[in-house]
Parts: C-alpha cells; structure tokens; sequence
C-alpha cells in the first residue's frame, strides 16, 4: 500500500515537470513572436520589412523617400530588399531603377559608371516599362557627365553621341528625345573641335599638310553643323594649297566667299582664290599686268605693247 502511494507521487511530480516544461517552451515562442514582430515594425533597427500582402509598396515609399532625403546607401538597400522579397512584384522594375538613381545622384565617377550599368540591367530586363526612354537617357546623360575637353581623349563623348543617337532613333516621341537632341548637338561640337586642333596642328606646326587634310574633310563630312565651319573651309584649302593641289583648294576657298559674308577668313580666301586662279591661267597675268599699266599711263595706246590676244583679254 504505502509503495502505490509513492509511486501515485512520482507520476503526479512528473507530470507536474512536464506541464511545467511546456509552458516554460510556450511562453518563449510567444517572446520570440513579440520581438520578431516589435523588428519587422521598427524598420531602421536591422533595415528589413516583414513580408506582407503589401510590403512591397512600403518599401518602395521608403526607398523614393530615402531618395528625396539623398541617404543613397538607406535607399538602394530598400530598393533591393524589394527586389529579393518581391522578385514578382509590378515594382521591380521601379526598384531597380531606383537602384540606378541612387548611384547617378551620388558623387564620384565610380558610381556613375555603376548607375549606367544599372540603367544598362534595367533596359535588359525590363525593355517595355513605361520609362525605358528615361533609362536610355540617363545612359547617355551618364556618358556626356564624364566628357573631357576637345584635347583630350574623346571616347565618353562618342559613347554619349551613341547612347543619344540611340534614343532619338528608339523614343522619338519621348520628351527625353527633346532633351536627348540638344546635348547630341554638345556633343558634336566637341567632337568636331578635336578633330579641328588635331588638323590644325598638324597644318600649322607639323606643316604636314597630308596629315590635315582628312580631320577637316571629317569635319564637313560628319559635323555640318560646327560653329566654326568658315574655317574649316579655310584650312582645309590652305592644306590642298600647300600640297600643290590647286583644284582640290578653289572650291574650299570659294565656299568661304560665296557662303560666309561675315566670316573673318573671307578676305583672306578671296586674295588665295585670286592667287590660285592666275595660276591656273597664266595668260591671266597678262591681262592683269596691262590693266596695272594702264593705270599709270592712261594716255598710252595698249596695242603697241601688247598682243591681239593681251588686247583682247583687256577689252573684255
């Protein structure tokens, strides 16, 4: 009798510690539960956001607020915690431009050139979103921020002029097309000033007249619109002058007078022209050393001095 009743003691005890145990287990799910929920509503304590049914949209609020505030790196860790929890979502696109924007607005030509590989992703992704024409303009705004002067390398200023060209041709219709053609104008007028120092140099220093010819005739060719074209015509009829090549320099020397009243190489052009035309036509020097004569002796008779055909040249 009395071993039942310790035996009855020793189940009740244990049955008492296993009850014990599981609310001591229960009351610690609850705590974790409490302090998961307390984090995931916290935001900034860890930077994540619970999943949700509309997590997504609050963390996009968050990353374009972060943007307005110019906290780069807080923004870009939004945007991308979208991206990872949200892979689906009608914003991911908006995301990984934001991603994009956050490198572009941040200083430092690295991140510059992270924001164009990121607007590059976007395209690649996402080639028929609503703001493809804006991506393609910031590859090209991205490009043309990193342009050197005239005297120095030129290949962001060639990327700038693709990348633009590309939305003109792409988004014709969008207002970044607009905006995408004045800086192409830019662009092509520092290109064109390289090519010109380039000729320039080698016209006026080197003396190599060979080596001129094609930077002005690639001026012509691929910038018509260079503000400088008067003297591009000028120079490049110097270059033909000075390699003997008369009739490859006439008609350079003509555009200057015929094209550009105002242009300060016009008088200059003019004497070239002139020089050029009597040397092409020697009988031209006799007609122009009896006008010179007869300027000074009015009252003598032409005819004793010169040919029929000198005469007649005169008269004429």
């Amino acid at each position: 009798m009395r071993s039942r009743v310790l035996s009855s003691i020793l189940i009740n005890r244990r049955e008492m510690a296993r009850q014990a145990t599981r609310t001591r287990f229960a009351l610690t799910l609850l705590l974790v539960s409490v302090v998961g929920a307390i984090l995931g509503c916290g935001g900034k304590s860890d930077g994540t956001i619970a999943a949700t049914s509309q997590g997504d949209q609050r963390l996009m609020a968050l990353g374009q607020q972060a943007l307005e505030g110019k906290d780069w790196t807080e923004a870009r860790g939004y945007f991308q915690q979208l991206l990872d929890a949200y892979p689906r979502s009608q914003l991911a696109g908006d995301a990984r431009l934001g991603i994009a924007d956050s490198y572009f607005n941040q200083k430092g030509s690295g991140n510059l050139i992270l924001a164009i590989a990121e607007y590059r992703d976007f395209l690649t992704f996402f080639p028929n979103h609503p703001r493809a024409d804006y991506a393609q303009y910031q590859i090209g705004y991205g490009n043309y921020r990193q342009i050197h002067s005239p005297d120095r390398d030129q290949e962001p200023t060639e990327l700038a002029v693709e990348e633009f060209e590309k939305l003109i041709e792409l988004y014709r219709n969008s207002r970044y097309a607009e905006q995408g053609r004045e800086l192409l104008k830019e662009c092509y007028e520092t290109l064109a000033e390289a090519e010109f120092r380039i000729g320039y140099f080698y016209l006026k220093i080197r003396k190599h007249c060979r080596a001129s010819i094609p930077r002005f005739q690639r001026i012509i060719d691929d910038y018509p619109s260079y503000s400088k074209m008067d003297e591009v015509h000028f120079r490049l009829g110097s270059a033909y002058q000075l390699c003997r090549q008369p009739d490859e320099a006439l008609p350079h020397f003509r555009q200057v007078v015929d094209s550009f009243p105002d242009s300060e190489f016009r008088e200059q052009a003019q004497t070239a022209l002139a020089t050029l035309q009597t040397e092409n036509h020697p009988e031209k020097k006799i007609t122009v050393a009896a006008r010179l004569f007869y300027s000074s002796h009015p009252s003598w008779t032409l005819k004793y001095y010169f040919s029929p055909t000198s005469q007649k040249q005169l008269d004429t």
